[in-house]
């Protein structure tokens, strides 16, 4: 933990966007979470919530903007680092399964993180989950795209060490999904599904990912 406040940068570089082909830049990243918020049609007063938050630094603008944030994440030590970086916002040591319906948020989030799910069957009912949560707007963000699965896999050991390949993805196989995974789940339920092709600047994994963003309706 920090002495000090941590800065955007710190808390990139504490989720782990900060070597190989998932480098973000604090510039960059800064243009991404405007382009979502334009794209999700978020308002001054929404609430946002994020499943994995991490350490929060998906969040860290909006809240900074006056948005009441909150977010769930298995690593209590992150929860930790969001909560200080964040006081006085929902913070929660949780299993993304554990999402709660109660209370709800305008916008629901998750960046990043469904790559790294057990099994398709957890991420469906996580998709549910995030559903039920949300009171306007779901976005599922950087998906693998199971399209170029083989490629990217090829890139992302290429782009590190024998050795930092190993630390960071030790026992992490990733999932892939297709572009439709989501609206098939959401079939029956009232929402519109909407996917994009991931656009992140100078974001080596943009080819071999995409975003959805569900308006529920």
């Amino acid at each position: 933990m920090p002495d000090d406040k941590p800065n955007l940068e710190f808390l990139i570089e504490a989720d782990g966007f900060n070597s190989g082909a998932g480098k973000i830049e604090t510039a960059a990243w800064l243009k991404y979470v405007s382009s979502v918020a334009k794209l999700t049609g978020l308002r001054e007063r929404d609430s946002i919530f994020e499943v994995g938050c991490g350490s929060g630094a998906f969040l860290y603008e909006f809240y900074k903007k006056g948005h009441r944030v909150g977010g769930i994440d298995y690593s209590p030590s992150l929860i930790e680092l969001a909560a200080f970086a964040m006081p006085g916002m929902d913070f929660e040591v949780k299993e993304a399964l554990e999402t709660e319906s109660d209370p709800m948020y305008d916008f629901v989030v998750a960046n990043s993180v469904f790559q790294y799910f057990p099994s398709y069957d957890y991420a469906e009912d996580t998709i549910l989950k995030m559903y039920h949560k949300a009171e306007r707007i779901v976005g599922i963000l950087d998906l693998n795209d199971s399209a170029h699965e083989e490629e990217a896999l090829r890139i992302r050991r290429g782009a590190l060490t024998e050795g930092e390949y190993e630390r960071k993805y030790a026992g992490l196989n990733h999932l892939f999904y297709e572009r439709d995974f989501v609206a098939k789940v959401l079939a029956g339920q009232k929402a519109s599904v909407r996917v994009y092709d991931q656009r992140i600047e100078n974001y080596g994994n943009n080819k071999f990912r995409f975003n959805v963003v569900i308006e529920k309706w």
